[in-house]
């Protein structure tokens, strides 16, 4: 057989098999919306470790790093430090939102919001900003697997057929398992995509250049300075990589899927457990990075999308069967996050617009359907998205992480701080996306400021916690204290 033919057989077998299990644990059982959305509150430590590490690790993980390292050099290493930072903010944060999550019955961001400030229209809010931001997170996904199953392929299936068949496999799964369908196909993500990358990222450099240490010696002799910040850019510099950390770090659990999968844990220890033991996935990232490391020394010509650097020099190097390997491995990196992403955006649609405004009388039977069908329409949305106008939501996906970071001043102070108040939580969020529209699209991301480089997202967390503060505390009435209707306070947080 052909290495075309070879490299297709593996890719569909990776995909076939993750939809086959994805789908089984909703087949000849009729999921309650409490089972579909949030697992029925009864995931134990692995079940919550691979939805929680499967939703980290996507196609950015595995491909994003190694175009990073390829393109950018020194300033790649960012990725090393923000996931160990934020796993610590999880230890303290993702228990705290899974006991109010847990007493309340939430299954939803925008469900702790409206809950911690007694303010149906704050939810709502929530739920469009969460909205905006998923879908063009959900086309990327859409995107880079078009170009992963198109290249990995020789070009023997074209990027439009790929996504249509792989998301039609992904609504599939998600429409009858929920949650426990993508946890199920997390684990098989999780354990290709490792074997995958540190396979390549440790035979490569030692195929090329004798060992790692060889490889990183040619790379310092051809292009000196490209290992230390700025590397291969111009202002990506010592602050702007200690200003992203923050920004990333405290923003990482502020996707609104990761409140859903918090609420999936059957009690706070699995949270704590799997927050102390994840930062070993970081290790992983490490080898993408060797991996572009290698390409920028050996692929001529330069690639003109750096992001395709893991395919091409695996490409160039081994036969059919090893890119069709690589090709599963980008492709479930893929799907199985775009899961979680249609999952959580037909649920702040169903739950939180349409159930909080013209559904309110609606039973959760009824939501729990609309949800399903919402998954449906946005798949086929994304589709429609990222077949004929790919470019269309750019400028919002550029704003995306920066985008939900601000949600952190609002429930982070509302889980821990008595006089946070509605108001304050409306003047900072507000601030915060104002500034993050206006500085990332005018081209001021990182904003100079007193021969510092700012991560843009980080200049509007502060503005936006100082004025939740200041707000806060100007409209703060002792009488209408939050903490006896919401039983949330500082304890939450504690070991």
């Amino acid at each position: 057989m052909s290495n075309e033919v070879i490299a297709l057989i593996v890719i569909f077998i990776f995909v076939i098999g993750a939809t086959i299990v994805g789908m089984i644990p909703g087949m000849n059982k009729k999921m309650s919306l409490e089972e579909w959305a949030v697992g029925n509150r009864s995931f134990g430590r692995w079940l919550n470790w691979f939805i929680m590490a499967g939703e980290i690790y996507t196609a950015f993980a595995f491909l994003g790093a190694s175009g990073w390292a390829y393109a950018r050099g020194g300033p790649t290493f960012y990725i090393l430090g923000y996931g160990a930072l934020a796993y610590v903010v999880g230890y303290y944060l993702l228990p705290a939102i899974a006991t109010v999550g847990r007493k309340h019955g939430l299954m939803t961001q925008p469900d702790l919001v409206e809950k911690l400030y007694s303010s149906k229209a704050l939810g709502i809010l929530t739920a469009c900003i969460g909205i905006a931001f998923l879908m063009p997170y959900l086309q990327l996904q859409l995107t880079g697997l078009g170009l992963i199953i198109e290249t990995c392929s020789y070009g023997q299936i074209t990027r439009v057929p790929a996504m249509l068949i792989a998301f039609t496999m992904v609504a599939t799964f998600v429409y009858i398992s929920g949650l426990k369908g993508v946890a199920a196909t997390a684990a098989i993500k999780d354990v290709v995509m490792m074997v995958a990358v540190v396979f390549f990222g440790l035979y490569l450099p030692a195929h090329y250049f004798g060992s790692v240490g060889g490889m990183f010696e040619a790379l310092d002799a051809a292009k000196p300075g490209f290992l230390t910040l700025p590397g291969g850019t111009k202002n990506l510099d010592v602050s702007w990589v200690m200003s992203t950390l923050v920004v990333t770090s405290l923003g990482f659990y502020m996707w609104p899927h990761f409140s859903a999968n918090s609420f999936s844990a059957k009690n706070n220890e699995v949270l704590r457990h799997n927050a102390v033991y994840l930062p070993l996935y970081q290790f992983c990232l490490l080898f993408p990075m060797l991996i572009g490391f290698t390409a920028l020394l050996v692929l001529v010509p330069a690639l003109k999308t750096p992001d395709m650097a893991f395919m091409a020099i695996v490409q160039q190097v081994f036969p059919g069967w090893a890119l069709g390997l690589v090709g599963g491995a980008g492709a479930l990196a893929c799907m199985i996050p775009a899961a979680d992403l249609l999952l959580s955006t037909s649920m702040l649609f169903s739950r939180n617009v349409y159930g909080r405004t013209i559904g309110q009388n609606a039973s959760p039977a009824t939501i729990g359907r609309l949800a399903r069908m919402v998954v449906l329409v946005l798949t086929a949305i994304a589709l429609a998205l990222a077949i004929f106008v790919p470019n269309m939501l750019v400028n919002l996906l550029l704003t995306g992480y920066s985008g939900v970071t601000q949600f952190f001043p609002m429930l982070v102070l509302g889980l821990c701080w008595k006089k946070a108040t509605k108001l304050g939580a409306y003047a900072g969020l507000i601030v915060g996306e104002i500034l993050v529209f206006a500085l990332i699209l005018g081209k001021m991301d990182p904003l100079p400021f007193a021969n510092l480089n700012l991560n843009a997202g980080f200049v509007a967390l502060v503005a936006n916690a100082a004025v939740f503060v200041v707000v806060s505390l100007l409209t703060y009435d002792a009488k209408l204290d939050r903490s006896a209707a919401t039983a949330v306070n500082p304890n939450n947080f504690q070991v």
